[in-house]
């Protein structure tokens, strides 16, 4: 189970790196038709679906990395028999939020859905659909999330730390 979720948060974090790819090509593209007399019909819209495209999709894995910021220097300084509680609260706490916001994100897709309500702008689609790379997001963190709290619970007290050091092997070192 630990191999299949790390490769899904590593395809998460891939996608949302071709998210960024895809914004460099369409901001090059601009300003090559500009400098030609033209333009890209939706430029701004395509960019700006990419952007929330690739921050949503990398949230698991830069939480699981630990390169988000967190509470880990507050909780690591704690004693352990206090550090545990403190981190698996925090860590519910996320999980509640985030399962509001995943709740609150399929209700609005769906009712999009349901209306066939459309984007506004030069490219007209259903709203929905470049929202799902926005509800994939938050679902993945609503599971990585989980996936943390549950590596907290079965590591013992005095083992935990909140803030994980890098690996020498760890990639992008």
């Amino acid at each position: 189970m630990r191999k299949l979720l790390d490769r899904i948060y590593a395809a998460s974090l891939f996608v949302a790196a071709l998210f960024l790819v895809a914004i460099f090509a369409l901001m090059i593209g601009e300003a090559v038709m500009r400098k030609m007399g033209s333009y890209i019909t939706g430029a701004s819209e395509l960019v700006g679906w990419c952007c929330a495209a690739a921050g949503f999709l990398a949230l698991p894995a830069t939480f699981k990395r630990g390169d988000m910021v967190r509470v880990g220097l507050l909780v690591d300084v704690m004693p352990p028999r206090l550090r545990k509680p403190v981190l698996l609260a925090c860590l519910l706490l996320g999980l509640v939020f985030t399962a509001y916001m995943l709740k609150a994100i399929a209700a609005y897709m769906w009712g999009s859905f349901v209306v066939d309500e459309l984007t506004q702008g030069m490219i007209e689609i259903q709203v929905w659909v470049p929202m799902i790379s926005f509800l994939v997001g938050v679902a993945l963190m609503l599971v990585a999330i989980l996936d943390e709290w549950v590596v907290a619970w079965r590591t013992p007290a005095a083992d935990l730390r909140a803030e994980k050091p890098p690996a020498i092997n760890e990639p992008g070192l």
